[in-house]
């Protein structure tokens, strides 16, 4: 008998959707890398605009609150000796009124910004009489001065000297100041009073060095 031949099975191996199909190898077309790389461009070019209108809208917030109401000041020299020191740094506080013994920053002449101390007010009349400041004939206490008067006292010295013209009279719209460095500063018993004018704003806080910040 002949054998009838074994017919040969069919392939019905089915392909999965999820089943990955081997690459090709062919390369992705250039027009698509070129289209990748405009849309990475346009992201990173509105990232930067972006940085530099920040940037922007910072710096005029800062130049407006530094025209108008604070600013930075570096103390120059030593007539505010204790209080101040050369190469401090001090806030200065714009638009504001002025009180007696305010710290304040002004200008003499084209000069540099000075710092000074607000000892007489406009209107006043102001002398010192062995260390002790009368305003309008009324002793007034310099707190602030206490330990250097002392010191200077038992040397047989007034830490602030008396006065060659007195009493001096402050017309509306000046001050006289003072330094703290009695002896050694140059202020109103210099150059005369200060004009309101001139006053660049009150000095608030003490920022450098920075183990001795402190407010005024």
């Amino acid at each position: 008998m002949k054998q009838r031949p074994i017919p040969k099975k069919k392939n019905t191996t089915k392909v999965s959707r999820n089943t990955r199909i081997p690459s090709s190898g062919k390369r992705r077309s250039p027009s698509r890398d070129k289209r990748v790389s405009k849309q990475k461009w346009r992201r990173r070019r509105w990232q930067i605009k972006e940085f530099f209108l920040a940037v922007t809208l910072v710096s005029i917030v800062a130049i407006g609150v530094s025209v108008f109401f604070i600013s930075i000041l570096t103390v120059r020299g030593y007539s505010m000796v204790p209080t101040l020191r050369e190469g401090d740094k001090v806030l200065i506080q714009k638009k504001t009124t002025f009180r007696r013994f305010d710290i304040v920053a002004y200008t003499v002449g084209d000069g540099e910004p000075q710092i000074r101390r607000i000892i007489g007010l406009p209107g006043e009349t102001i002398r010192y009489t062995q260390d002790t400041l009368f305003v309008n004939e009324q002793p007034v206490d310099e707190k602030f001065l206490v330990d250097e008067i002392n010191e200077s006292q038992k040397n047989g010295r007034d830490y602030t000297e008396d006065f060659e013209q007195q009493p001096i009279v402050i017309p509306e719209g000046y001050y006289f100041v003072l330094g703290d460095n009695r002896p050694y500063a140059t202020d109103s018993r210099h150059y005369g009073l200060v004009a309101e004018k001139r006053f660049l704003g009150k000095v608030t806080t003490q920022l450098f060095p920075f183990n001795e910040i402190k407010a005024f």
